[in-house]
C-alpha cells in the first residue's frame, strides 16, 4: 500500500521514474493509534526527496539514494511535544483550555471546540453565554443540537467541527468534493520563462521563500525546504497571536520578521521581497490574502515563475472553502477520531498527523513545481489541506493491533536527536528524518524568536564556478 501511495504522489509530481532510488524501511504500529501514521509520514517525506534527489541531479548529474525510517517519521509528528529548553518541556501559553475538546451535545453527538487563539475562545464563550469553565462550558454545549452549533460556530468565523464517521463525511457535499481532489494538486497558473538549477552546494541553494503561514502545517512545510538549504524568510503580523512552542519547533533554518499588511509601507515591502522570491507559501483562511492583493493570480501576473502554497483545513471551494480549521478539526469531521474511539466517545490522536503531513506535502508539491519551472517554466499553484491529508490517511489502512503504549525501536530517537545554543537558549530537538547518500539535510539557522530579522533577504553568494560538492553536514554553520 505504501508503495502504492507513494507512486500516486511521485506521479502528480512527474517523479516516477525516481521512486526505484527510494527504500522505506520499518512498519507501523509506532503509536497507539489504529492508523497507519508512521507508514503514511515516510510515504509523505520519500516523495518531499525523490523532488529533491530529482533536482540534485539537475544540478549536478549525480543521482542520489534515499532512505526513510517509518519509526523515525512517526517520531518527527510529534517533534513539538519533544522540545526541552535547558532540559525542561516547552509549555504552552495557558494550559487550562476547557473549550479546546470534544463536547456533547444534546442529540448524543460530540462537537469539537478549539480555542487555540483568545479571540476564538472568546468568540465561543460569548455564543455558548457561558464562562470559561468546563461544567459551565458542557451544560451548555449540551443545549444545542451537534450540527446547529457546528453552523453556528462557522458562521460566526470560529473554529469547532462534529465528530462523524468517515461514512457519514464522504455522504457530506464538502467530503465528497474533497473526495474527487489530488492530496496534492499542482496547477499552472501562469507563463513565465524556465528558471534551470544552476550548479549549488545544496539541492535548494538559492531559492527564495516567502513564509506567510502560522500555527503549525504550514510552517513545517517551509521548515522541510529550509533544511534543503532554501533562504525561508517567515513574516507575521504584529498583532497575530502565537504559540511558542510551535514557533520554536517551526522556526529552524529560518529568518523572521513582522509585516503588517493593512499598511502600505509594509504591503509595498511585501511586493518588494515578492520579486526576488522563487515561492510564496500561505495558510491563512481562504480568501484573506485575496482581498489584501496577494492572491495567487496577483502573484502570477506581476511576478511570472512564482509557486505559491494554498495550505487550509477543508478545501478552498465549497460550503466549507472559507472555514478556519485545525489539526484537531480535520480529525473530527473526516471520520479519524471516531475511527479511534466511536460516535459516542470519540478519540484523538496521540501526535499531530494531519498537520506534519500536510507540511511534508506541501514540501513536496512546492519542490516538484519548481522543478517543473526549472523544465518548462510558468507559474504554479500548490495547494494542500487537512482533511484531504486526512482521508488520505485514512485510506492507507489500519493496524492490526491497536499497542498500549509506543514503541519506539532502540536508536531512533538518538538518531533524530539535535541539540543547539539559540536565542531561546539551549534547546533539544528532532532533526531532519531523510537519509541521502550525498547530500545531506540541516538546519544552517538556529530557531529564532518572531521579528528577530529585517523584512529584506540577505546577500546571496555567487554561484560557484565549478561543479557542485556535496556538502558535510555534520555541524550546522
Amino acid at each position: 500500500m505504501t508503495a502504492d501511495a507513494l507512486h500516486e504522489l511521485l506521479k502528480a509530481g512527474r517523479l516516477e521514474d525516481h521512486q526505484s532510488r527510494i527504500v522505506v524501511t520499518g512498519s507501523d504500529p509506532v503509536y497507539p493509534t489504529r492508523y497507519r501514521i508512521g507508514q503514511a509520514a515516510a510515504t509523505a517525506l520519500a516523495a518531499q526527496s525523490a523532488a529533491i534527489a530529482a533536482i540534485w541531479q539537475d544540478r549536478s548529474g549525480r543521482s542520489q539514494d534515499i532512505a526513510i525510517d517509518t519509526a523515525a517519521a512517526a517520531m518527527s509528528l510529534e517533534a513539538v511535544l519533544m522540545l526541552r529548553q535547558r532540559g525542561y518541556a516547552v509549555p504552552y501559553p495557558d494550559v487550562k483550555y476547557p473549550l479546546t475538546a470534544f463536547h456533547p451535545c444534546k442529540d448524543g453527538r460530540s462537537i469539537f471546540l478549539h480555542a487555540g487563539y483568545p479571540y476564538l475562545r472568546d468568540g465561543l464563550l460569548k455564543l455558548l453565554d457561558c464562562p470559561n469553565d468546563s461544567d459551565a462550558i458542557n451544560k451548555a454545549v449540551a443545549k444545542w443540537d451537534a450540527f446547529k452549533l457546528e453552523d453556528a460556530v462557522a458562521d460566526l468565523g470560529l473554529c469547532g467541527g462534529v465528530a462523524r464517521s468517515r461514512e457519514e463525511w464522504l455522504k457530506t457535499p464538502q467530503g465528497a468534493l474533497l473526495a474527487d481532489m489530488p492530496v496534492v494538486s499542482i496547477t499552472r497558473i501562469g507563463d513565465g520563462e524556465a528558471k534551470p538549477f544552476a550548479p549549488a552546494a545544496r539541492p535548494l541553494s538559492d531559492v527564495r521563500v516567502l513564509d506567510l503561514t502560522h500555527v503549525l502545517a504550514g510552517p513545517t512545510a517551509t521548515r522541510t525546504l529550509a533544511e534543503q538549504g532554501a533562504t525561508v524568510l517567515r513574516i507575521r503580523p504584529p498583532a497575530h497571536p502565537t504559540i511558542p512552542s510551535f514557533v520554536m519547533d517551526t522556526g529552524h533554518g529560518k529568518l523572521s520578521t513582522l509585516l503588517d499588511l493593512t499598511q502600505k509601507a509594509d504591503h509595498d515591502c511585501l511586493w518588494k521581497l515578492i520579486g526576488n522570491a522563487d515561492v510564496f507559501a500561505e495558510s491563512y483562511r481562504p480568501g484573506a490574502l485575496d482581498k489584501l492583493g496577494f492572491s495567487p493570480e496577483d502573484l502570477a501576473s506581476h511576478h511570472p515563475g512564482i509557486v505559491y502554497l494554498s495550505l487550509s483545513c477543508y478545501g478552498e471551494t465549497g460550503d466549507w472553502g472559507t472555514r478556519r480549521g485545525w489539526e484537531q478539526l480535520a480529525q473530527s469531521v473526516s471520520g479519524m477520531a471516531v475511527g479511534e474511539g466511536s460516535l459516542s466517545d470519540p478519540q484523538l490522536s496521540p501526535v499531530y498527523p494531519n498537520d506534519y503531513i500536510t507540511g511534508y506535502l506541501g514540501a513536496f508539491g512546492i519542490t516538484a513545481a519548481l522543478r517543473l519551472r526549472a523544465a518548462m517554466g510558468g507559474s504554479y499553484h500548490v495547494k494542500v489541506a487537512l482533511c484531504r491529508t486526512a482521508m488520505w490517511i485514512q485510506s492507507l489502512g489500519h493496524v492490526q493491533s491497536v499497542p498500549p503504549s509506543i514503541l519506539v525501536p532502540p536508536g531512533t530517537a538518538e538518531s533524530l536527536a539535535l541539540q543547539r545554543e539559540t536565542a531561546y537558549g539551549r534547546l533539544s530537538y528532532l532533526g531532519p528524518v531523510p537519509r541521502f547518500s550525498e547530500t545531506r539535510p540541516y538546519w544552517e539557522l538556529p530557531t529564532a524568536p518572531m521579528a528577530a530579522h529585517e523584512a529584506a533577504w540577505p546577500a546571496m553568494p555567487s554561484a560557484p564556478s565549478g561543479p557542485p560538492v556535496p556538502v558535510n553536514a555534520g555541524v550546522p554553520h
